[in-house]
């Protein structure tokens, strides 16, 4: 199982957030660095190799920055959670 924690507080752009995600997780180079090629990637990349958790510290901090880009985060994240149970996202 793989533990991603990611601070809400140190992202205030889409592309610090993708950053940090490729810092964190083993994306595949063809990654397009949006919430529907990360969806894709979770589900049919990620999980199959290994159970994940991503936890986001300050979400509020995280929205402050990217606005309703980060509700669509959570949004799709949730999804995620909903369609893989080797999958579970944290907000704090």
């Amino acid at each position: 199982m793989k533990y991603v924690i990611l601070d809400g507080a140190s992202i205030a752009s889409r592309r610090e957030l993708y950053d940090a995600l490729e810092s964190h997780m083993d994306l595949p180079d063809y990654f397009g660095r949006n919430l529907d090629a990360l969806h894709d990637v979770l589900l049919h990349e990620l999980l199959p190799a290994a159970p994940l958790t991503i936890e986001i510290e300050n979400f509020d901090a995280l929205r402050a920055g990217l606005g309703e880009y980060a509700v669509g985060l959570r949004h799709m994240l949730r999804d995620v959670e909903r369609e893989d149970d080797r999958f579970t996202v944290v907000f704090r």
